[in-house]
C-alpha cells in the first residue's frame, strides 16, 4: 500500500505540473500573439513557428492530464464512503463540466491564436 502512495503522489505531480504547463502555453501564445504585428516577416515567421511548437506542447499536456486524471479517478472511487460517493460523485461531475469548457474552449482559442 506504502509503495502504491508513492505512485499516487508521482501521478498527482504530474497531473498538477501538466496543468500548469497548459496554462502556461496559453499565456505564451497569446503574449507571442500580441506582438507579432508589425514584426518582419522573418521574425514573424519564427514567432509562428514557436507558438506552433507551444500549441503542440498544450496539446501534449492535454493528454498528460487525461491520463494522470482517469488514473486518479482510479483510486479515488477505492478511497471513498460509500456514503459520501453519490455526493462527491456529482460534484466531480459538475467540476470536469467545467473543466471541459475551460481546457475545450482555451485550446480551441490557443489553435485559433496559432492559426
Amino acid at each position: 500500500m506504502a509503495d502504491r502512495r508513492y505512485l499516487w503522489i508521482v501521478n498527482n505531480f504530474l497531473h498538477d505540473m501538466a496543468t500548469g504547463t497548459w496554462a502556461a502555453c496559453v499565456l505564451v501564445v497569446w503574449l507571442l500573439a500580441g506582438r507579432r504585428v508589425g514584426m518582419p516577416a522573418e521574425a514573424a515567421r519564427a514567432t509562428g513557428d514557436a507558438m506552433a511548437a507551444v500549441f503542440k506542447l498544450a496539446l501534449a499536456a492535454l493528454v498528460v492530464i487525461g491520463a494522470t486524471g482517469g488514473v486518479r479517478l482510479g483510486y479515488w472511487r477505492r478511497q471513498a464512503a460509500p456514503d459520501e460517493l453519490m455526493q462527491k460523485r456529482r460534484a466531480l461531475l459538475v467540476k470536469h463540466a467545467l473543466f471541459a469548457v475551460l481546457y475545450g474552449g482555451g485550446t480551441l482559442w490557443l489553435y485559433s491564436l496559432v492559426r
